[in-house]
């Protein structure tokens, strides 16, 4: 039921974010250049990415035995970076991608879905810009600079989350085809 609702989060997600791509445009650029410095979309987004992904520390201990600590520390992380981190929606929006990418790709392969040879390879391409961005945020300003000069550039976004979506929607109509079995 997880990848189910993620599945459905990333078709929706990237469907939406091709349709934003689209319509980027000279007029609307200086929003765009402001947001990845949001401090409140960045402290939201950032918090909502480390409670939602709790359970990726699995591999390390047992987070149902330590949401006691875990819980607090995921706020007290996210009242820090919005003190002090710059570009800090660039940053979240790099994390939450990441681990994102990273859960979908585990839950996938454990389901074995045919389609999922296509979304890994678009997830490591994303999670590929997405580490890219964490490291360098002030580059995700310039991508959303280089989508509004430049048609190739908005073109390629929007292609690229247009496939994305769709090869999500594939793994999603796999997975309901199993769930309804």
């Amino acid at each position: 039921m997880l990848l189910f609702l993620l599945l459905s989060f990333i078709t929706v997600f990237f469907l939406v974010g091709g349709i934003f791509f689209l319509k980027m445009n000279e007029q609307n650029l200086p929003r765009w250049e402001k947001l990845p410095r949001s401090r409140t979309a960045g402290g939201i987004l950032g918090l909502a990415a480390l409670l939602a992904f709790i359970p990726n520390v699995k591999p390390l201990f047992s987070p149902e035995q330590n949401l006691w600590w875990l819980i607090p520390a995921a706020l007290i992380l996210a009242v820090l970076c919005y003190l002090y981190l710059d570009h800090l929606f660039a940053r979240a929006a790099a994390g939450g991608l990441i681990l994102l990418v990273h859960c979908v790709l585990n839950e996938t392969y454990s389901a074995d879905l045919a389609g999922s040879s296509l979304f890994a390879l678009l997830s490591l391409a994303g999670g590929t810009y997405a580490i890219y961005i964490a490291a360098k945020p002030y580059c995700l300003r310039d991508s959303f600079r280089a989508m509004c000069l430049h048609r190739k550039w908005r073109l390629t976004g929007a292609v690229f989350s247009f496939l994305w979506s769709l090869s999500s929607l594939i793994l999603l109509i796999q997975q309901a085809g199993r769930i309804v079995k």
